[in-house]
């Protein structure tokens, strides 16, 4: 981004984008709060927040997420939508949230970035996330060979518990 903070919007562009965030949430199972901010976040254009029960959990969407959205070789709104999404599921989901407390950063990423893959409703949203989830495996030293097999591992699991 070249400037610390990203163009002025109309009140009626506003709208639309809140409506937009609001509806991708609702047809991918959140639950809880969804907020617009027209500031950059530098967290890659979307964020979790846990709350103290699911309706108060926040997903937060910044204006960096609409100009992500509008590369077709980056991510899409909805794919960075999924991802969170996939924060709640392990924060949330009976079985999953137990079986993943005191995960790493990067392996919670990982497994945000698998369920946020198994929800999107287009193939290069899927194709993306999955991609994500590679490369944080290949960053901390796996090879392509183990890495595509222990996100293989992780997607059955993933499978099975939900």
């Amino acid at each position: 981004m070249a400037t610390d903070s990203p163009r002025p919007i109309s009140p009626a562009q506003l709208r639309l984008r809140r409506h937009r965030i609001a509806a991708i949430a609702s047809s991918l199972g959140f639950i809880g709060k969804v907020d617009y901010r027209h500031v950059y976040s530098q967290t890659g254009g979307a964020q979790y927040g846990r709350g103290t029960t699911e309706m108060e959990d926040v997903l937060t969407v910044y204006a960096e997420a609409f100009e992500r959205d509008e590369d077709p070789e980056d991510f899409s709104l909805e794919a960075m939508i999924a991802h969170e999404q996939g924060h709640q599921i392990l924060a949330r989901h009976p079985r999953l949230a137990p079986r993943v407390v005191g995960l790493s950063t990067g392996s919670e990423e990982i497994m945000a970035s698998l369920l946020g893959a198994m929800m999107c409703h287009q193939e290069k949203d899927r194709v993306m996330l999955y991609a994500k989830a590679t490369a944080e495996l290949l960053e901390v030293g796996q090879s392509a060979e183990q890495a595509t097999s222990r996100l293989q591992e992780l997607w059955d699991l993933l499978v099975r518990l939900l």
